[in-house]
């Protein structure tokens, strides 16, 4: 799956599974672009990291999106925004690593925007 985490669980990415893993790296600004050249199904990833938090906004052809984020080292979600909206989420712990977990249903574009 990669650091950008990206699995097509679907058909032409209209279901993914979206783990990234950005935050092991040192990057506060990423972007990550992924497909299919025969059937042009894209996925483009942007990924921006403040003190205040972090925004994953993922384009695609997705209707459904299952994510597993992982937080930054000693960081906790407080609040989860989806497109602007606070959306319910869960948080894991697997090892010493924090994730946010949340599937939603989307068009076209999820603006995941995790605040600490």
């Amino acid at each position: 799956m990669g650091l950008a985490g990206i699995n097509d669980v679907g058909v032409n990415y209209d279901e993914i599974f979206f783990a990234p893993k950005f935050p092991v790296t040192h990057y506060t600004e990423l972007r990550y672009l992924t497909g299919y050249e025969v059937t042009k199904a894209m996925v483009d990833v942007r990924y921006i990291l403040t003190d205040e938090g972090m925004r994953y906004d993922v384009y695609s052809p997705a209707k459904k999106i299952q994510a597993h984020i992982l937080l930054p080292k000693g960081r906790n979600c407080k609040k989860l925004l989806l497109n602007g909206n606070e959306t319910a989420f869960s948080s894991e712990t697997i090892g010493s690593s924090e994730y946010v977990n949340v599937s939603c249903m989307i068009n076209k574009k999820a603006s995941f925007e995790v605040l600490f």
